[in-house]
């Protein structure tokens, strides 16, 4: 976890999108770009990135593991579709245009793992406005208004998935009160009924703390009162997350924090979290560090190898999502259209990824699991 790797995956990343890159213009920040293989024919499958600076790194992490994956695959089959990406800036005109580039090109057969979360939610807009048939595989996407819809195939569990489990576990802990820290009022509009709904069948009491609209999430902190509950739930990203530890750390006030998935480990030690608060990391994936499932392991193997970097949740993530596309696609024969591979992944079919069990319950998502790790006042990563 130390941030000399940083720039090494940077360099990394940049190394392996730009060999022939070729750029489109169209917005702010939106590129194209591809392998020199990719400028064959071939079939491809597309991610998008939001590379907006409050979201890069993060976006980044998810691509590691994507094109870790790739990399894998077509080292053992030649054949193997290409993996493009689409760079936007975040804003729903460069995901308009992200989807204009896809629609126009039926070389794309199937978007993978679009990154954030708002890019996902406004290319999935996008798409079904533009009438784009295509498959959204493994979005980095904890909303669930998608999850019945037939072009979506959500891998990893829900933001209610992992507040359920969240709350349960603090609850079968004991803790009769919760603080839930939003880090503006949208947020805590958008999140505070379906979260304040869960605690009511759980019977622990939730209190909310919305930082107002506007003021620094380590103000905030700093100023929070000696009655605050002893665990705070914060429903915000890494970068919020690190200020608001920072002004716990100032007010020199002892709480235990826990975040959900949006957090990844890497990027948040590599912004000056706040010294001696404990954090307790929310993860839908199992843990990339001493899991011992076949196909964790091969991540390490393979990340060490080719990116001399630490494991994530996010990227361990990327390369669960790369896996199993891959092995979808496959599936549709030599010659995958985008109407063969969406239809293929229609079928939602249940497949073993190394140990790791791909199963949609009910049409929706393919996994609701859910673990955490702790952080402790050390420094340490603890389970």
């Amino acid at each position: 976890m130390n941030s000399p790797q940083l720039p090494l995956r940077r360099r990394l990343l940049q190394a392996t999108a730009a060999t022939a890159a070729c750029a489109v213009t169209g917005a702010p920040m939106l590129a194209f770009a591809q392998s020199r293989a990719a400028d064959s024919a071939g079939p491809r499958v597309t991610q998008l990135l939001d590379m907006s600076p409050d979201q890069q790194e993060f976006s980044r992490d998810y691509a590691t593991g994507i094109r870790l994956a790739f990399a894998e695959l077509r080292k053992a089959n030649a054949a193997a579709p290409q993996l493009s990406t689409v760079e936007t800036d975040g804003t729903e005109v460069s995901a308009h245009n992200a989807i204009q580039l896809v629609r126009n090109d039926p070389a794309q057969v199937a978007l993978l793992g679009t990154v954030g979360e708002a890019l996902a939610l406004s290319s999935l807009k996008e798409a079904a406005a533009a009438k784009l048939d295509i498959a959204h595989v493994a979005p980095w996407l904890a909303d669930s208004q998608f999850d019945r819809d037939p072009h979506v195939f959500s891998l990893f569990a829900s933001r209610e998935d992992q507040i359920r489990y969240v709350l349960r576990n603090l609850a079968e802990m004991g803790v009769s009160e919760l603080g839930i820290v939003y880090p503006n009022p949208a947020r805590a509009e958008a999140l505070r009924a379906s979260t304040e709904a869960i605690g009511g069948r759980l019977k622990i009491k939730l209190r909310t703390l919305a930082i107002p609209a506007g003021q620094d999430p380590a103000a905030y902190a700093s100023q929070l009162r000696p009655d605050a509950p002893f665990f705070l739930v914060f429903m915000g990203a890494g970068i919020e997350l690190a200020q608001f530890t920072q002004g716990l750390s100032r007010r020199g006030m002892q709480r235990y924090v826990v975040c959900l998935a949006d957090v990844d480990t890497n990027t948040f030690m590599q912004l000056n979290p706040g010294k001696s608060v404990p954090i307790i990391f929310t993860q839908v994936v199992p843990n990339p560090r001493s899991s011992k499932v076949p196909v964790v392991r091969a991540y390490r193997d393979a990340l060490q190898r080719l990116f001399d970097e630490s494991p994530t949740p996010v990227s361990l993530a990327g390369y669960l999502a790369g896996r199993y596309a891959a092995q979808v696609i496959a599936s549709t024969g030599a010659n995958p259209s985008r109407a063969k591979v969406l239809a293929e992944f229609q079928r939602r079919r249940s497949f073993d990824v190394d140990g790791w069990r791909i199963e949609y319950a009910d049409g929706g998502r393919a996994s609701s699991f859910v673990s955490q790790t702790l952080l402790n006042a050390q420094g340490a990563f603890v389970g």
